[in-house]
């Protein structure tokens, strides 16, 4: 979910990565279904419409991260969640909600960067 409160950076890590990583997983979890071979990995675009994996967008939002912000706890449960989707493993492709929800928490909010130079 977006809100206007929320750092510009942390909402591109939502929208371009975090959700179209848990969207199937989330539909397969709430409809009782087992995903498709592969239905879990996913394909992504970058800016200029170009194909980019979810490692290498990742390393792009990464170079972008805000001061101060340990992306370690993070990565590793991205990491895991790229495995787990590669293995058909719904509940650990989920596991990335709660490491974002703990990212979320180190993020500033948007209204906090204003009359930064």
């Amino acid at each position: 979910m977006y809100h206007r409160s929320m750092h510009p950076w942390l909402h591109r890590l939502h929208h371009d990565l975090v959700k179209r990583l848990l969207w199937t997983a989330r539909d397969c979890a709430e409809t009782g279904t087992n995903p498709l071979p592969g239905e879990l990995v996913i394909d992504l675009l970058d800016e200029e419409g170009h194909s980019i994996s979810p490692r290498a967008l990742y390393e792009k939002l990464a170079d972008e991260v805000p001061d101060g912000v340990d992306l370690t706890p993070f990565t590793e449960a991205f990491e895991a969640s790229l495995r787990a989707a590669e293995a058909n493993d719904v509940p650990g492709v989920l596991r990335l909600q709660k490491a974002y929800d703990d990212l979320r928490s180190q993020v500033p909010l948007a209204s906090s960067l204003k009359g930064r130079s």
